[in-house]
């Protein structure tokens, strides 16, 4: 299928919808399996603050990945790295 948008990640990627489908999300992206399934139907931006304060693993990896580019998601990554 690809690479996951937020981490990078190869292994067992399957298709995201960036705004939950039950909240009626239509866009899909390539996400890994621990991304996708993380996320549930929290909007972007929640999930990463939610990550970023309880799973610091997977937060490390989304901002690493990220550091550097320019797209949707490593805009919403940098931004909320840099909230206190």
């Amino acid at each position: 299928m690809g690479i996951c948008i937020y981490c990078g990640s190869s292994w067992r990627t399957e298709e995201d919808h960036v705004i939950a489908e039950s909240k009626g999300g239509k866009r899909t992206v390539s996400a890994c399996r621990a991304c996708n399934r993380s996320n549930g139907d929290k909007p972007p931006m929640g999930w990463l603050r939610w990550l970023k304060k309880n799973k610091s693993y997977r937060w490390s990896r989304i901002e690493r990945y990220n550091r550097g580019k320019k797209n949707d998601i490593a805009r919403k990554v940098q931004k909320i790295r840099d909230e206190n």
